[in-house]
């Protein structure tokens, strides 16, 4: 029986029986993977807490044809502070839906991967060591930006999509295509939303920076920059998946009741 090591973030867990889970999880190597974790919801489960959602295991697994086996799990990071905070814990959840959205299941691309776990890892690690909600979101659009640039989907925020040119000054967003146009270029049948200068440039210093490392505008965000933002890059990420976020509709109906 072929056995296996990876680190893994669990991005969801679902019973299939009394004791036993399936755990979907993102692997540094291999991209998505499902594996049943027997005896898992029992008192005296040895992995029990670590299969839940948003913990980071080194994992030793058992090969098998449809669902791998999860043989051990050792705790890399339980990332416990975002479990006692609602706009942290509903952010994490927002980057494994999306992680799930757009990553596919044992994929081959190994560094692709790597780049991805290490993107959410350190993601995770920034929100739940925000200390304002701002700061939250902050970490969350430094993710949004990222991870679409490194599926081949980022945004076009410095050159116009028609002409091509280095826009200079304000902008006309696309959010259907993800980029922007000169105020002069026009595209039939694209709505678009005015992008100010100065935020084409913060959210290019976010994409140009690495996701541990601060930008001259960290410091500086509020909320309506930082809401402003996301709820764009939002709006971009379920067009672009065809898929809106139930993490986001969760902390809605809790902040409501």
């Amino acid at each position: 029986m072929e056995t296996f090591t990876t680190d893994a973030i669990n991005i969801k867990t679902y019973p299939i029986s009394e004791n036993d889970s399936i755990v979907v999880m993102f692997s540094k190597e291999m991209g998505l993977i499902r594996g049943i974790a027997k005896g898992a919801k029992s008192p005296k489960s040895k992995l029990g807490a670590r299969m839940q959602s948003l913990v980071a295991n080194k994992l030793m697994l058992n090969k098998k044809k449809n669902l791998d086996i999860i043989k051990e799990a050792s705790a890399i990071n339980p990332f416990n502070k975002l479990r006692y905070d609602l706009d942290k814990l509903t952010m994490a959840f927002y980057t494994l839906e999306v992680i799930n959205t757009f990553c596919k299941d044992e994929d081959k691309d190994e560094e692709e991967n790597s780049l991805i776990y290490d993107l959410l890892y350190k993601t995770l690690e920034n929100i739940q060591n925000a200390e304002s909600k701002p700061k939250i979101i902050l970490a969350v659009i430094k993710f949004q930006l990222i991870f679409m640039q490194l599926m081949g989907l980022g945004l076009e925020l410095e050159r116009c999509l028609k002409c091509s040119k280095i826009v200079k000054d304000d902008a006309l967003f696309s959010i259907q295509t993800g980029g922007i146009i000169c105020p002069d270029c026009e595209i039939e049948n694209v709505q678009y939303v005015k992008l100010h200068k100065k935020i084409r440039e913060f959210l290019i210093a976010l994409l140009k920076t690495p996701v541990d490392k601060k930008t001259m505008y960290d410091d500086l965000v509020n909320d309506k920059i930082t809401n402003g933002c996301f709820n764009l890059l939002k709006k971009y990420i379920e067009i672009t998946g065809n898929k809106k976020s139930k993490s986001l509709k969760v902390m809605e109906a809790a902040k409501v009741s």
